[in-house]
């Protein structure tokens, strides 16, 4: 029997892949202050965000296989898919198996995080353990962008605190809070975070959990203070965007469970445009910036629909899945 959906969640999924595709679209913005700004919000707790749901969502009896078939299966699909169209649109685009295809770093490493969470909740203070890990990381050379590893890491915290946050009693008040009604004090926190983040920006650009502390920007231990005080902000914006989004059931709620396809499939959309429509961003003036992100953001609004939803089933050999056995994006 598939259980109840939480419209909240459903609501919350939909805007996190919006800014999703709106921060792909900026991947030609490289230098442009205000623009910058905006992917780097986009990015910044969107995909925390979206882990934190996923370990929400995750039942702590893990098979293997079905992981394989849900998780595993799509991602190096898509890898294949996703190359090929970089190296046709992309200039000097230089293919290597040491990092998945666009964008698709993020079910590997829910992969990962599923097949190892029965272990991994056998270690006392597994939580906090994982805070730790993925502040070491920074300061180990050979994890980086290759195999996704410090992504994989740093983000294995918010899976867990999804995790706990949903099937531990400890956390209930964390769960109770998120579900509650809104307050203005919400709406101010997130302000004030925004403002964090653009000094941030303004002073630490290269921050990434993509690399180490000392890849490519020198931040040495700057950078583990650096990525603690995101990690914070993260999680309080992830809170406050929660609290933000309604608990019923929207005009766009129904779209909620179709947010795996999106993702899978927008790179199909954003990459030739941005690098064939659109290449010159530097060049662009700000109405056309604004082009830039609204038209392939609406061309990728038809991906959520049903039609799409059940191709998207036959050429990922699904049939009638229930939400926790995909990732659920």
């Amino acid at each position: 029997m598939m259980e109840k959906r939480i419209y909240n969640l459903d609501n919350v999924k939909v805007i996190l892949i919006l800014l999703v595709i709106i921060g792909h679209t900026l991947l030609n913005s490289y230098g442009d202050d205000g623009i910058e700004y905006i992917r780097f919000i986009c990015r910044c707790f969107t995909m925390p965000l979206f882990t934190f749901i996923s370990g929400y969502l995750t039942k702590k009896e893990q098979a293997f296989w079905k992981n394989v078939k849900y998780l595993l299966y799509p991602c190096l699909l898509f890898t294949v898919v996703n190359d090929i169209l970089q190296m046709l649109v992309t200039p000097n685009y230089v293919f290597s198996w040491k990092q998945p295809g666009f964008a698709m770093w993020y079910l590997l490493a829910l992969f990962i995080y599923r097949v190892l969470l029965p272990y991994l909740l056998r270690i006392k203070y597994v939580l906090l353990l994982s805070f730790l890990l993925s502040w070491l990381v920074g300061f180990i050379p050979f994890i980086g962008n290759d195999y996704s590893l410090s992504r994989i890491f740093c983000f294995l915290p918010y899976f867990l605190l999804g995790y706990f946050v949903a099937h531990e009693n400890r956390f209930s008040i964390i769960k109770d809070a998120i579900f509650t009604k809104l307050n203005w004090k919400v709406i101010l926190v997130f302000i004030v975070l925004f403002l964090f983040w653009a000094f941030v920006i303004e002073r630490y650009p290269g921050v990434t959990y993509a690399t180490g502390f000392t890849n490519g920007f020198g931040l040495s231990i700057k950078g583990l203070f650096v990525r603690i005080a995101l990690q914070v902000t993260i999680v309080i914006t992830g809170f406050c965007v929660m609290k933000i989004c309604p608990n019923k059931e929207t005009f766009y709620t129904k779209y909620g469970s179709n947010t795996m396809n999106v993702y899978l499939l927008h790179a199909l959309v954003v990459l030739p445009f941005i690098y064939l429509v659109f290449p010159s961003f530097g060049e662009a003036t700000w109405f056309e910036k604004i082009a830039l992100i609204i038209i392939p953001t609406i061309c990728c609004l038809p991906l959520f629909s049903n039609i799409i939803n059940r191709l998207m089933k036959i050429i990922l050999c699904q049939g009638k899945v229930h939400r926790e056995k995909i990732a659920d994006l």
